[in-house]
Protein backbone atom coordinates (compact mmCIF):
# COMPACT_ATOMS: atom_id res chain seq x y z
CA UNK A 1 0.00 0.00 0.00
CA UNK A 2 2.99 2.38 1.11
CA UNK A 3 4.55 1.48 -2.71
CA UNK A 4 1.26 2.50 -4.02
CA UNK A 5 0.91 5.87 -2.41
CA UNK A 6 4.97 6.67 -3.21
CA UNK A 7 4.44 5.70 -6.92
CA UNK A 8 1.34 7.88 -7.33
CA UNK A 9 3.39 10.78 -5.61
CA UNK A 10 6.11 10.27 -7.73
CA UNK A 11 3.99 10.35 -10.62
CA UNK A 12 2.28 13.86 -9.41
CA UNK A 13 5.51 15.34 -8.79
CA UNK A 14 6.82 14.06 -12.64
CA UNK A 15 3.57 15.35 -14.07
CA UNK A 16 3.48 19.02 -11.93
CA UNK A 17 6.70 19.79 -13.38
CA UNK A 18 6.47 18.16 -17.25
CA UNK A 19 3.05 19.62 -17.75
CA UNK A 20 2.69 22.99 -15.96
CA UNK A 21 5.86 24.27 -17.64
CA UNK A 22 4.93 23.98 -20.81
CA UNK A 23 1.44 25.82 -19.82
CA UNK A 24 3.90 28.86 -18.61
CA UNK A 25 4.73 29.10 -21.69
CA UNK A 26 4.26 32.50 -23.41
CA UNK A 27 1.54 32.33 -26.23
CA UNK A 28 2.81 33.21 -29.84
CA UNK A 29 -0.57 34.38 -30.78
CA UNK A 30 -1.95 33.66 -34.12
CA UNK A 31 -0.56 32.46 -37.31
CA UNK A 32 -1.43 35.27 -39.23
CA UNK A 33 -3.30 38.42 -38.41
CA UNK A 34 -5.52 41.51 -40.14
CA UNK A 35 -4.09 44.51 -38.40
CA UNK A 36 -7.04 46.88 -39.19
CA UNK A 37 -7.01 49.82 -36.55
CA UNK A 38 -9.62 51.55 -38.45
CA UNK A 39 -12.15 48.97 -38.02
CA UNK A 40 -11.15 47.52 -34.04
CA UNK A 41 -11.29 51.41 -33.33
CA UNK A 42 -13.52 53.53 -35.58
CA UNK A 43 -14.51 55.33 -32.00
CA UNK A 44 -10.62 56.91 -32.00
CA UNK A 45 -9.55 56.43 -35.50
CA UNK A 46 -11.76 58.40 -37.49
CA UNK A 47 -9.78 58.29 -40.79
CA UNK A 48 -11.23 56.03 -43.66
CA UNK A 49 -10.51 52.89 -44.02
CA UNK A 50 -8.65 52.19 -46.59
CA UNK A 51 -5.26 50.41 -45.93
CA UNK A 52 -5.53 47.90 -43.20
CA UNK A 53 -2.90 44.67 -43.38
CA UNK A 54 -4.30 41.71 -44.40
CA UNK A 55 -2.95 38.22 -43.54
CA UNK A 56 0.42 39.80 -41.53
CA UNK A 57 2.71 36.46 -40.91
CA UNK A 58 2.55 37.23 -37.06
CA UNK A 59 4.28 33.82 -36.08
CA UNK A 60 6.71 33.83 -39.00
CA UNK A 61 7.96 37.21 -37.62
CA UNK A 62 8.60 35.95 -34.14
CA UNK A 63 9.60 32.61 -34.93
CA UNK A 64 11.59 33.23 -38.60
CA UNK A 65 12.02 36.54 -39.49
CA UNK A 66 13.12 38.59 -36.32
CA UNK A 67 15.79 35.75 -35.34
CA UNK A 68 19.06 37.15 -36.06
CA UNK A 69 17.92 40.24 -37.63
CA UNK A 70 17.74 42.80 -34.27
CA UNK A 71 20.51 45.00 -35.61
CA UNK A 72 17.65 46.05 -38.38
CA UNK A 73 15.21 46.49 -36.00
CA UNK A 74 13.94 50.15 -34.64
CA UNK A 75 13.15 48.27 -31.32
CA UNK A 76 15.86 46.85 -29.74
CA UNK A 77 15.01 42.75 -28.57
CA UNK A 78 16.69 39.51 -28.52
CA UNK A 79 16.67 35.78 -30.74
CA UNK A 80 14.87 34.69 -26.79
CA UNK A 81 12.06 37.15 -26.62
CA UNK A 82 11.50 38.46 -30.60
CA UNK A 83 8.37 39.78 -29.29
CA UNK A 84 10.00 43.50 -27.96
CA UNK A 85 10.98 43.90 -31.67
CA UNK A 86 7.37 45.02 -32.38
CA UNK A 87 5.95 44.89 -28.85
CA UNK A 88 8.21 47.65 -27.77
CA UNK A 89 7.42 47.96 -24.10
CA UNK A 90 7.05 44.62 -23.33
CA UNK A 91 9.95 42.49 -21.45
CA UNK A 92 11.35 39.23 -21.54
CA UNK A 93 9.33 36.36 -20.17
CA UNK A 94 6.19 38.57 -20.01
CA UNK A 95 2.95 38.41 -22.31
CA UNK A 96 3.15 40.91 -25.00
CA UNK A 97 -0.01 42.86 -25.61
CA UNK A 98 -1.37 44.69 -28.50
CA UNK A 99 -1.33 48.62 -28.86
CA UNK A 100 -5.18 47.99 -30.27
CA UNK A 101 -6.39 46.32 -27.17
CA UNK A 102 -5.10 48.39 -24.79
CA UNK A 103 -8.38 49.97 -22.17
CA UNK A 104 -6.90 53.10 -22.41
CA UNK A 105 -6.27 53.35 -26.07
CA UNK A 106 -7.75 57.25 -25.66
CA UNK A 107 -5.07 57.81 -23.79
CA UNK A 108 -2.32 56.16 -25.56
CA UNK A 109 -3.16 57.77 -29.00
CA UNK A 110 -3.46 61.25 -27.58
CA UNK A 111 0.45 61.07 -25.42
CA UNK A 112 1.59 59.83 -28.96
CA UNK A 113 0.00 62.43 -30.87
CA UNK A 114 -2.85 60.91 -32.24
CA UNK A 115 -4.08 58.21 -34.98
CA UNK A 116 -1.68 59.81 -37.59
CA UNK A 117 1.23 59.58 -35.30
CA UNK A 118 0.20 56.13 -34.31
CA UNK A 119 -0.09 54.99 -38.10
CA UNK A 120 3.67 56.30 -38.67
CA UNK A 121 4.96 54.41 -35.34
CA UNK A 122 3.59 51.58 -37.21
CA UNK A 123 4.78 52.01 -40.76
CA UNK A 124 8.45 53.21 -38.88
CA UNK A 125 8.34 50.11 -37.32
CA UNK A 126 8.17 48.08 -39.96
CA UNK A 127 9.54 49.73 -42.82
CA UNK A 128 12.84 50.19 -40.52
CA UNK A 129 13.82 46.85 -40.52
CA UNK A 130 12.67 46.12 -43.99
CA UNK A 131 14.62 49.01 -45.54
CA UNK A 132 17.57 48.16 -43.32
CA UNK A 133 17.73 44.51 -43.79
CA UNK A 134 17.26 45.16 -47.49
CA UNK A 135 20.39 47.53 -47.72
CA UNK A 136 22.54 44.58 -45.77
CA UNK A 137 21.46 42.30 -48.66
CA UNK A 138 19.16 40.06 -46.77
CA UNK A 139 15.46 39.04 -48.14
CA UNK A 140 12.96 40.34 -46.78
CA UNK A 141 9.21 41.70 -46.69
CA UNK A 142 7.91 44.69 -48.73
CA UNK A 143 8.97 48.36 -48.40
CA UNK A 144 6.22 49.60 -50.56
CA UNK A 145 3.01 50.29 -49.71
CA UNK A 146 0.72 48.02 -51.92
CA UNK A 147 3.38 45.04 -50.37
CA UNK A 148 1.41 45.39 -47.35
CA UNK A 149 -1.76 47.22 -48.15
CA UNK A 150 -2.96 45.66 -51.60
CA UNK A 151 -5.47 47.52 -53.31
CA UNK A 152 -9.10 45.54 -52.16
CA UNK A 153 -11.13 43.76 -55.04
CA UNK A 154 -14.24 45.35 -55.89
Amino acid sequence: MQKKWLRMGVVTVLGVFLVVPASWALDKGPEKIDINAQKTHSDVITKKDKKSVLGFTHQKHADEYLKGNAEYAKYKYTDDYTCAGCHHTSKAGEQPGSCLKCKDIDKKLKKVGGAKKFEKIYHKNCKTCHKKMDKAGKKTGPTKCAGCHPKKKK
